[in-house]
């Protein structure tokens, strides 16, 4: 009966990590930013129990069934047309997603990935700049911790749509910069920081990324 309880009590402790899979992988613009990224993002998601496979090939989408996706600064055309369905089905199953800044700069001419996973594509940017994000929703996970008004220097995009049939979690001069979705029975969030490798030191940045985690992955 100890012997079993025991057993019980180590089996309870040691739960099964998640997986996570981090794309960095490009086909147009490169930012200098990925690597910085590549390693916070492994920071926060090891420490909340994920083993993550980073890589800059996405043919690796066939290697688990993740738990979460990042799409880290992608650019371009990045999937074949196997690959795009094997995303398309993680998602839908259940999984999380999670793009990050230039992951609107990717995969134009695939309308499921801009429309309804992502939510928007990639128009223009100005120079790089210091701005005041405006904290729409303070009570969700990857924003709660932050002010309402949190002034950043990024980098900030200018989209080719305003994301219909999500929750709008920041806003830019007005401009959604940070949102999120249900797709299927999975969950995907977006935010437009993460241009800079400053962005990668920024504790609150990096406590919104791990909220994001936390939430596409509940």
């Amino acid at each position: 009966m100890v012997r079993s309880l025991v057993l019980f009590l180590f089996l309870v402790g040691c739960s099964v990590p998640k997986t996570m899979l981090v794309v960095s992988e490009t086909a147009g613009y490169r930012h200098d930013s990925i690597e910085t990224g590549v390693e916070a993002i492994t920071s926060i998601a090891t420490d909340m129990n994920f083993e993550v496979i980073a890589t800059e090939d996405s043919s690796l989408l066939y290697g688990d069934n993740y738990d979460v996706v990042v799409f880290l600064n992608t650019t371009g055309d990045i999937l074949n047309d196997a690959e795009q369905n094997k995303l398309k089905t993680i998602v839908e199953s259940g999984a999380g997603f999670i793009g990050i800044h230039a992951a609107a700069d990717t995969e134009y001419d695939w309308p499921w990935y801009g429309e309804t996973l992502l939510g928007a594509w990639f128009v223009s940017h100005p120079p790089i700049s210091e701005e005041v994000i405006q904290v729409v929703n303070n009570s969700h996970p990857s924003t709660k911790h932050l002010p309402k008004q949190w002034q950043c220097r990024d980098e900030w995009y200018v989209f080719d749509r305003t994301p219909s049939h999500t929750s709008i979690l920041m806003e830019v001069n007005s401009h959604p910069i940070a949102w999120c979705d249900t797709v299927g029975k999975g969950r995907s969030l977006y935010t437009g920081r993460g241009h800079t490798e400053e962005s990668y030191s920024d504790q609150q940045f990096l406590q919104h990324l791990k909220g994001a985690i936390e939430w596409v992955s509940e």
